[in-house]
């Protein structure tokens, strides 16, 4: 055998090999979380009290085509947030999410992983003023979604997630700590 075919031959069997690597840190995944949202634009100085954080929680699936990009679709809770005017006028609003997003991942270890989410939303917002006259107000919109965070793998199958989220128009953040499932 030749230098050429024998280089051929190795170059072969390591690209089959990295392939059957790749193969078995894809498929697909589902998770939950809970965290805490903040919402950027709800308070206001004029305003007598308010409330612009809540707790949230979330639910996620995605498909891991390789070790650096999957595709996520969530669901996400915002919480309810509250403000009353200097009149006496109160106000709250609920908030949640469904959307679609690429996730971007680098290994930094053998257990440790940063990634990062770019996608889009749609948000459906319930505002209610319960008083002086109770009114409803309904606000749907698609907007950007985006997010940084870190999973650590606990075995093969179960990692725990930390995440960062932010939304484009809703204008919430979000910080969670989830649980992920691969199978």
């Amino acid at each position: 055998m030749n230098r050429s075919a024998g280089f051929l031959i190795t170059t072969l069997i390591g690209a089959l090999f990295s392939l059957a690597a790749l193969a078995q840190e894809s498929g697909p995944y589902l998770g939950a979380a809970l965290g805490q949202s903040k919402f950027k634009e709800w308070c206001d100085p004029t305003l007598a009290a308010c409330d612009d954080k809540d707790s949230t929680w979330k639910l996620f699936g995605g498909y891991r085509f390789n070790r650096y990009f999957a595709v996520e679709g969530s669901y996400v809770d915002w919480g309810e947030v509250t403000a009353t005017a200097a009149s006496g006028a109160r106000v709250a609003a609920d908030q949640h999410s469904y959307g679609i997003a690429a996730v971007g991942s680098l290994q930094i270890g053998p257990q440790f992983t940063v990634f990062g989410k770019l996608g889009l939303l749609r948000t459906e917002q319930e505002t209610r003023r319960i008083t002086p006259a109770p009114l409803t107000l309904q606000r749907d919109e698609t907007e950007l979604h985006y997010g940084l965070g870190v999973k650590y793998s606990l075995t093969k199958n179960w990692g725990l997630r930390a995440e960062w989220e932010n939304t484009d128009k809703l204008e919430v953040q979000m910080l969670s700590i989830g649980a992920e499932y691969t199978f």
